[in-house]
């Protein structure tokens, strides 16, 4: 497959708590966006995407997207302002 132009990682809201989570190493999810596994590449971003769509058949997420980033000195960042105040988990107010 062509590689991608961004890189993406999985984000999810945990279906008990509603809180927002990432996809990060051995399919876990995380609650900071530095520790998300990213994609670089469609092969490696449709892996990220089974192994989201199983925690959420399994019932442990909900609202499942893949979502590009900016990965600038080793740190994962968000890119639009949505995932931004998602990312700092509080309020937008």
């Amino acid at each position: 497959m062509m590689p991608k132009t961004k890189p993406s990682i999985m984000t999810a809201n945990l279906l008990r708590s509603g809180e927002v989570v990432y996809l990060g190493a051995n399919d876990t999810w995380v609650r900071k966006i530095e520790s998300a596994t990213v994609a670089q590449n469609e092969d490696e971003l449709a892996a990220l995407e089974e192994a989201a769509k199983q925690a959420f058949e399994a019932q442990l997420v909900v609202d499942v997207y893949a979502m590009d980033v900016e990965v600038e000195n080793g740190k994962t960042k968000a890119l639009s302002v949505r995932e931004i105040i998602r990312a700092a988990h509080g309020p937008s107010v």
